[in-house]
């Protein structure tokens, strides 16, 4: 009979520790697959559209809102929102025009371009009735949508410094050349 219970508590023993060895290894999938999941979303939050504002004062005339997708995805079905009270603040008909028109549109933005919405010309500085740049800036990508909030306070934005190139120089020079040419064709012709 003692050979019975020796086998028996053996074979308890084995069961027992059987259990503990699946209960274990179970735990151990479990987490493997919950890191698996994280390591998905962490890809998918790496690789996906990221669209950013920039604020541009371009050629010393134009300034301009400008949408970069600095994700590694291109962004589809990208729709700007800008806040009505903004639009109506800017003192340019045309492009309080074409920013109402713009709301209704939808556009792609490729890894590493941009977009750019014209906000005004010269005649935004010193605009008393100015409003920041608000909206909403909407998106999608893998069938997955994301936005973000727009807000470019230009009344506090840092101060644009623009400064002569060579290409300016050229320009002026060129300029004055056809202007001299203008002056001595009219000579002649008198």
């Amino acid at each position: 009979m003692d050979a019975n219970w020796a086998i028996f508590w053996i074979t308890l023993v084995y069961v027992i520790a059987t259990c503990f060895i699946c209960y274990f290894n179970h735990q151990s999938a479990k987490a493997s697959h919950e890191q698996l999941e994280e390591m998905r979303k962490q890809y998918k939050e790496e690789n996906r559209p990221s669209i950013e504002v920039e604020f541009i004062y371009e050629r010393r005339l134009w300034y301009i809102v400008r949408f970069v997708n600095h994700g590694k995805t291109t962004a589809q079905n990208v729709n700007i929102q800008l806040t009505q009270a903004f639009i109506d603040s800017l003192p340019n008909e045309n492009i309080r025009s074409i920013l109402n028109k713009q709301k209704d549109k939808t556009c792609i933005i490729g890894v590493g371009q941009h977009y750019d919405l014209y906000i005004g010309s010269n005649e935004l500085r010193g605009n008393p009735k100015m409003m920041p740049v608000t909206g909403i800036i909407t998106y999608q990508s893998d069938g997955k949508k994301y936005g973000s909030d727009i807000f470019v306070d230009l009344e506090n934005y840092t101060t644009f410094f623009s400064s002569v190139d060579d290409h300016d120089e050229l320009m002026k020079v060129l300029k004055d050349g056809v202007k001299e040419l203008k002056d001595i064709a009219t000579s002649v012709k008198k």
